[in-house]
């Protein structure tokens, strides 16, 4: 049961996140190129992770209030039918950048509640003693798909037409959601949680704040992620396309490399993890992602900035992993809902303030600078992380 479990998992990620690596591509290029304006941009970046910073807690209260897996399912289904309205509107010429960021920002409403409620879910199903090694192997699931996503979306684009990308996103939610219907729940279910929204909502923060280490390492996420999404996100398409003179094709090739990059990373932490304290393991990644950002500031060509994504994807997964299995193995199974909606909260919530002002200022500074300022934030993030003992030696 726990292979099939674990495999269903994998295999319905896979699916899922390949729409997303699509419609991400899609999405900002569509929109820079509608209206080429970074700033405007951004602001559509932002709207379609804003969500987290007003939903996400909810996300993390229902995941621990109600069944995990039908609300997975929820997710996924309502995400599907959101997204196909923005193809739609396209054809019949109705779409303006407003809109578009309005669907966007209803689609990552339904994307939060997804987040907390798998990662709550896998300690239901797995062993304490695996939780490392079966996120970093789920986490392969997210690599794998940004790499063959984009390198899809980068062939395809010579074919289709952009608009057509979101149609997959739409489709592979679907799928994903026929495939969790073949995982196999414990015989004994846990017991949900009954009280009300409010007072689980305030015992999942007082939670943080009785267990320090826990909490720095929300504050420090919440830090970190400022530095990092914005750039990422918004970051990179117009790097490709003003400063290096690519094309949408060339813009997915580029993201093709950070999954590669993250594949790698994944590989390591699997193999090597046993042998570092996850803290340590997660506060090296967060500096490895910020002194590899600074290497954007002299990048040439398309072909150079494909190898410094790789470079810098490896640190990633070393953060994302390891921070996943702290939150598994450290916080009892009935917060672990709201405890991942934290998370998700500072991850997604962050990435919505960054994009915006990474398109901000990419307005009046070359976007080569913002990644080496950037770059340096996010780096002396990890070093403040490194001065807390405690959270160093979490595991």
């Amino acid at each position: 049961m726990w292979n099939r479990n674990i495999t269903i998992l994998w295999l319905a990620q896979l699916i899922s996140y390949m729409g997303d690596a699509i419609y991400q591509i899609a999405l900002i290029w569509l929109i820079f190129d509608m209206t080429g304006s970074s700033i405007i941009t951004g602001l559509v970046a932002m709207s379609a992770y804003l969500p987290a910073m007003f939903f996400g807690l909810l996300g993390g209260v229902f995941a621990d209030k109600y069944d995990r897996l039908r609300i997975m399912h929820i997710a996924n289904v309502s995400q599907s039918l959101t997204v196909i309205v923005i193809p739609i509107t396209l054809y019949y010429g109705a779409a303006d950048a407003m809109l578009i960021g309005f669907l966007a920002f209803v689609r990552t409403s339904f994307g939060t509640l997804f987040p907390p409620a798998l990662n709550a879910f896998i300690p239901e199903v797995v062993e304490k003693k695996h939780l490392t090694q079966v996120n970093s192997l789920n986490a392969t699931s997210m690599q794998l798909a940004y790499l063959l996503g984009p390198a899809f979306a980068g062939i395809l684009l010579g074919i289709i037409s952009l608009s057509t990308l979101f149609i997959f996103d739409a489709v592979s939610f679907l799928a994903a959601s026929a495939l969790l219907l073949f995982v196999v729940k414990k015989r004994k279910p846990r017991r949900p949680e009954t009280h009300a929204t409010l007072t689980q909502l305030k015992a999942g923060l007082k939670y943080i704040i009785n267990h320090r280490s826990i909490g720095y390492l929300i504050l420090l996420t919440i830090l970190n992620n400022i530095f990092i999404m914005g750039p990422a996100i918004v970051g990179m398409p117009i790097l490709v396309k003003t400063t290096l003179g690519g094309t949408a094709s060339d813009f997915a090739f580029v993201e093709a490399g950070m999954a590669c990059g993250m594949l790698l990373g994944s590989w390591l932490v699997y193999k090597f993890s046993y042998r570092f304290n996850n803290g340590f393991l997660l506060l090296i990644g967060m500096l490895w992602d910020g002194i590899t950002y600074t290497f954007f500031y002299w990048v040439p060509s398309v072909p150079m900035a494909i190898v410094m994504i790789i470079i810098h994807g490896v640190g990633i997964p070393v953060i994302t992993i390891t921070r996943t299995a702290i939150i598994q193995r450290n916080v009892p199974n009935e917060y672990h809902g709201r405890l991942f909606s934290m998370v998700h909260l500072a991850v997604v919530g962050m990435t919505a303030l960054s994009a915006a002002l990474v398109g901000i200022l990419a307005s009046f500074i070359p976007i080569t600078v913002v990644f080496l300022i950037f770059g340096i934030g996010a780096f002396l993030s990890g070093l403040i992380g490194l001065t807390s003992s405690g959270l160093r030696k979490l595991n």
